[in-house]
C-alpha cells in the first residue's frame, strides 16, 4: 500500500544524505484502521519516551479491554482483530508468548514509574496459563515417555507407540521433593481459547486450553486440527476416540489431559522479573514464583525420550539420565496423564532452535548479586544445570553465527525425529546434528526475521548486564557476536526506497532470510568457528511488522548503551552511535506514522490466507466425528470446513468475497494490532527512556533530519533536545561541521561557505552564471555549482527531483553522474554513495 505523507516530510526524507542505500521519492503515510493517524489526545503526552510509553500503556493495558486487547478478565488476546492465522488460528486465542509480554511491559511500567504494582498484577494474570488440571503428576515418581516415530508429512499420522521403549525424566523426582504440594508443573501451556470460540469448554464463553500442532515438520498452521487439552470424549468421535483419536491409533481413547510449553515465553517473563529487581522495583512474591518457574524450565533441557546426546544414538537406546541433557532450551516439553490420575507421561524435545535460547535468563539463574531468580530455585541441581546451560547456550550462538552476523537455525539429537543415522558430512554440536529449520518447515522456522531480533535482543541485554556487573569474559563474548550482527543490520536496512510493489516507503528491514541449500556451520570444536560455508540471502524486505522493527530497535539500544553511547555526544564509536540513531529513527517514525487511536500499527497483506479456502487437512481413514460447532471431522476436510464458526466473522466475510472474485488474498488489506507487536514497541520506547533518559522524541515525521549516519555524528544529533525541526525545504545542516561560535557574526545562510584552501572570492566581481560551468569544466556531483561536492548537492538534487524541476545547463551536466543524458533517482543514489565515501568514482568516470 502507498504511504501518504506531506511534501515537507518527503523532501527531508530524500536528504538522508549519508546513507549508502539508493534512495527514491517517498510518499508516506499513517493510514491505519481507515483513519489518517491518531485522532485522540495522548493521555500522558508524547514529548518524552516515558510519556510515549505511558500513553500507549494506557491504550493497551489500562484501557485494554475497551480497546480490544484484553478480555473482560484482563487476559491479552493474540490480536485485537479476530481473522488471523499464524500459529494461533484465531485472533482471540491467547498464547504464553502474549502473557509473557504482559509481564515484560508491566516490569518496564514499574521501572519507569519507580514503584511496584503492575508486575504483580500481570504475573497473576499470566498464571491463568498454568494448568490447574494435572491430576496425579506430582504424585508420579517417574512419568514415562513412550517412543513414537515423528514423520515429515501429516498424512503419515497417526503413528503407533513402541510399547516398552520408555524414557524417564531424571529430574522429575527433584521437583516432587521441592514442589510436591503443587498440583503440577509451574509452566505455561502455550495456547488457549480465551472466549471458548471453538467450544471445547462446552460453549461457556470461558477460558479454555487448546492445542494444535502435533503432526510433523510439514504441518503448517493451516493444516492443524484444534483440540481441547482436556479430552473427555465429548467431541470428535464421541465416547470412543474423541478428537485425540486423530493423533493416536487407539480404538478407545482414555479420558486425559495434556499440555505443551514453549520455553521462550517463560524465559521472557523471567527476564522481566529479573530486570524489575535490578531496577529496584521487584516484588518478592513474584520473584519466588519466577524462581520456581525457572527451576522447572530445566525440563526443556532434555532429549525427547531422554536418550543420550550423541550422534550414534538410535531409537532403541534406553533412557540415559543426565546424558540425555543437551542443556539448551528445546522447542518444548510436553506432559499429561489420565483424568483419574492412574498414569502420567512426559517428554522433552530433541530439537533446539537458536530462536528459543535466552542466555540472559541462564545468567540470571546464577546471578547471586541480583538474586531474584537464583535465590528462589529450590530443587536439587538447579544452579549447576543453569551454569552448564549458560555456557552451552553461549556456545550454541557462537556455533550458529554466520560470518556476516545473523544466526542459523539449530540442531537435533534425533535426525528426522526417528534417531536415524546423520547424513555424511553433516556439521555437529556436542553430538547434535545441524538443522537449518528445526521443528517446522512450512514455512521454514528460521526464515522469519523475528527469529533474529527476538533472540539477539536477549544477548544485547546480557551484554549490558555483564558490563555493568564487571563480567568481562561474558561481555566480550556478547560483543563479538553483536558487533557482527548489528553491523549487518546497519548495512542492510533500506531507507526511503520502493518496496517490492513499487510503493515508496520510509524504511524497510530484511523480513526473511533464505539459508543456502548446502550451507552449514563448521563442526563445533570448542571455539567460535569461521563458518565460511554458512551462507544465506535476504528473501524480502518489510516495513509493516511493528514488532520486529521495535525488537530490532530495542536490541540496538541495549548494544549502544553497553558500548558507552551517550545521547548528544560522540562517545561509544561509530557503529554504536549508528545503532542508536537507527533505533531512535524507527521508534520515532513509527510513532509519527503508525500511531492510531488504539496503538501502533500499519496495514499489511497476506497472500497465504488463500489457504483458509484451499488447504486440505488430513483426517485419517476410518475417523468420522464433529467439532464442537458441528463442523465435520472426516477425510476430505479443509481448514475452513472444520471451522464453520469463522463464517460468522465480519472480516472473514469480506476476505471470502475478495477471494471469490480474485482467487487470491494479496491485495486484501488487513490491519492487525498484535499484542506482542505492541509489547515490543512499548519495550523499545521504555528502553530508550531507561538507558537514554535525556533523549527527546522527534516529531513531524521522525526522518526529518540527517539520520542515521555511518560516521562523524553524535548520538541523537538528528534533532537534539530542544532544537527545532529542520525545514526540509532548505539544505539540512551538515552534521560533520562544528556549530557556529556564538561570539562571532552569524554566517549568512544564503552564501556558500568559503573553501579555506582556495583564494577568497572577489566581492567586486559579478558572480558566474550558475547555468554555465564556472571554469568551463564539468565537476560531477556539483549540482549547486559551488565548486564542491557535498551534502548540499544531495539536498538540492533531492528537491529538484521531488518538485520535477530538474537542473539545467552545467548543473544538469554535473548532476548526470552516470552520463546517460538523464537526471533522476539513479544519479541521486550514486551521489549519496559518493558523499558517504561508499564509492570514490561516479559511474560516468568508471
Amino acid at each position: 500500500m502507498v504511504l501518504k505523507k506531506t511534501k515537507k516530510a518527503v523532501a527531508f526524507a530524500l536528504s538522508l544524505s549519508m546513507l549508502a542505500a539508493v534512495a527514491s521519492p517517498l510518499t508516506a503515510s499513517a493510514k491505519v484502521n481507515g483513519k489518517e493517524g491518531r485522532t485522540l489526545p495522548e493521555k500522558f503526552g508524547d514529548d518524552t519516551y516515558k510519556n510515549m510509553f505511558d500513553s500507549l500503556y494506557d491504550d493497551v493495558v489500562t484501557n485494554g479491554t475497551k480497546n480490544g486487547y484484553l478480555s473482560k478478565e484482563g487476559i491479552p488476546y493474540h490480536a485485537v482483530e479476530t481473522l488471523i492465522v499464524e500459529a494461533p488460528d484465531y485472533g482471540h486465542e491467547t498464547t504464553s508468548e502474549a502473557m509473557s509480554y504482559l509481564v515484560w511491559i508491566a516490569a518496564m511500567k514499574d521501572n519507569l514509574s519507580k514503584k511496584s504494582g503492575e508486575l504483580a498484577k500481570a504475573w497473576k494474570t499470566m498464571e491463568t496459563m498454568i494448568p490447574t488440571v494435572q491430576t496425579g503428576f506430582m504424585a508420579a515418581a517417574a512419568p514415562s515417555a513412550t517412543y513414537s516415530d515423528e514423520w515429515e508429512q501429516p498424512e503419515k499420522y497417526p503413528t503407533d507407540m513402541l510399547t516398552g521403549n520408555n524414557g524417564l525424566n531424571p529430574i522429575h523426582k527433584n521437583f516432587i521433593s521441592a514442589y510436591g504440594s503443587d498440583k503440577g508443573l509451574y509452566l505455561m501451556h502455550w495456547l488457549a481459547d480465551v472466549d471458548d470460540w471453538y467450544g471445547f469448554g462446552g460453549g461457556s464463553g470461558g477460558f479454555t486450553f487448546i492445542n494444535t500442532f502435533q503432526r510433523g515438520e510439514e504441518e503448517s498452521c493451516f493444516e492443524t486440527v484444534p483440540q481441547g487439552c482436556i479430552e473427555k470424549l465429548e467431541y470428535g468421535m464421541k465416547g470412543t476416540r474423541g478428537i485425540k483419536g486423530i493423533f493416536t491409533t487407539e480404538d478407545k481413547v482414555a479420558e486425559q489431559w495434556s499440555y505443551t510449553n514453549a520455553p521462550d515465553a517463560e524465559g521472557r517473563a523471567i527476564q522481566g522479573v529479573y530486570w524489575a529487581s535490578r531496577w529496584g522495583v521487584g516484588d518478592s512474591s513474584v520473584e519466588a514464583l519466577a524462581g520456581k518457574m525457572n527451576d522447572e524450565l530445566r525440563n526443556d533441557m532434555f532429549d525427547k525420550y531422554y536418550k543420550k546426546i550423541d550422534e550414534k544414538t538410535t531409537k532403541t537406546d534406553t533412557s540415559a539420565g543426565y546424558d540425555g541433557a543437551h542443556y539448551l532450551m528445546a522447542w518444548y516439553t510436553s506432559w499429561g496423564g489420565a483424568i483419574d490420575g492412574m498414569w502420567t507421561w512426559q517428554i522433552g524435545c530433541s530439537h533446539c532452535h537458536q530462536f528459543y535460547q535466552n542466555a540472559l535468563q541462564a545468567y540470571a539463574a546464577n546471578d547471586t548479586k541480583h538474586a531474584a531468580i537464583s535465590g528462589n530455585m529450590k530443587s536439587e541441581g538447579a544452579a549447576k544445570d543453569w551454569k552448564q546451560s549458560f555456557d552451552r547456550q553461549m556456545e550454541f550462538y557462537e556455533w550458529l553465527q554466520s560470518k556476516e552476523g545473523p544466526f542459523a537455525g539449530g540442531a537435533t539429537n534425533s535426525w528426522k525425529g526417528r534417531y536415524e543415522t546423520y547424513p555424511s558430512g553433516i556439521s555437529t554440536f556436542y553430538g547434535m546434528a545441524y538443522v537449518p529449520h528445526p521443528v517446522y518447515a512450512d514455512p521454514g522456522s528460521n526464515g522469519w526475521i523475528g527469529n533474529q531480533v527476538w533472540s539477539t535482543q536477549r544477548i544485547a541485554e546480557l551484554y549490558y548486564a555483564a558490563k555493568e556487573d564487571g563480567d568481562t569474559k561474558t561481555a566480550e563474548r556478547c560483543k563479538a557476536m553483536l558487533d557482527k550482527w548489528v553491523g549487518w543490520f546497519e548495512e542492510n536496512m533500506k531507507w526511503n526506497k520502493a518496496d517490492e510493489d513499487g510503493n515508496q516507503v520510509p524504511f524497510q528491514m530484511p523480513s526473511t532470510l533464505v539459508w543456502g541449500d548446502n550451507a552449514q556451520p563448521d563442526t563445533w570444536a570448542g571455539s567460535k568457528p569461521a563458518n565460511n560455508n554458512l551462507t544465506f540471502t535476504i528473501g524480502g524486505y518489510g516495513y509493516s511488522d511493528v514488532g520486529c522493527l521495535s525488537s530490532l530497535s530495542n536490541t540496538l539500544l541495549w548494544y549502544a548503551a553497553a558500548e558507552g553511547v551517550e545521547y548528544g555526544t560522540d562517545k561509544g564509536g561509530e557503529k554504536a552511535i549508528l545503532a542508536f540513531n537507527i533505533a531512535q529513527t524507527l521508534i520515532d517514525a513509527m510513532w509519527d506514522m503508525y500511531r492510531d487511536d488504539i496503538g501502533v500499527s500499519h496495514p499489511e497483506e497476506n497472500g497465504s490466507l488463500k489457504r483458509v479456502f484451499e488447504q486440505k487437512v488430513h483426517i485419517p481413514d476410518g475417523y468420522k466425528g464433529t467439532m464442537p460447532d458441528g463442523s465435520p471431522l472426516e477425510p476430505g476436510a479443509t481448514f475452513i470446513s472444520i471451522r464453520k464458526t469463522y463464517e460468522d466473522d465480519a472480516t472473514f466475510k469480506e476476505l471470502k468475497a475478495y477471494y471469490d472474485t480474485n482467487k487470491k488474498t494479496e491485495g486484501f488489506e488487513l490491519n492487525y494490532h498484535r499484542f506482542w507487536h505492541i509489547g515490543d514497541y512499548l519495550m523499545a520506547a521504555g528502553t530508550m527512556a531507561t538507558l537514554f533518559p535525556d533523549a527527546t522524541p522527534r516529531k513531524g515525521y521522525s526522518m526529518d533530519a540527517e539520520i542515521p549516519v555511518p560516521s562523524g555524528d553524535k548520538a541523537g544529533t538528528v534533532a537534539p533536545a530542544g532544537s527545532p525541526v529542520n525545514d526540509p525545504t532548505e539544505a539540512p545542516a551538515d552534521p560533520t561541521k562544528t556549530p557556529d561560535d556564538p561570539t562571532k557574526a552569524p554566517v549568512d545562510p544564503t552564501k556558500t561557505p568559503d573553501d579555506p584552501t582556495k583564494a577568497p572570492v572577489d566581492p567586486t566581481k559579478t558572480p558566474d552564471d550558475p547555468t554555465k560551468a564556472p571554469s568551463g569544466k564539468t565537476l560531477l556531483g556539483d549540482v549547486d555549482l559551488n565548486g564542491n561536492v557535498d551534502i548540499t548537492d544531495i539536498s538540492v538534487l533531492s528537491l529538484a527531483i521531488l518538485d520535477k524541476k530538474l537542473p539545467t545547463g552545467q548543473a544538469f551536466t554535473n548532476a548526470d553522474v552516470d552520463a546517460d543524458k538523464e537526471v533522476g533517482l539513479t544519479d541521486l543514489a550514486s551521489l549519496k554513495q559518493y558523499v558517504s565515501k561508499v564509492i570514490t568514482k561516479f559511474p560516468a568516470e568508471q
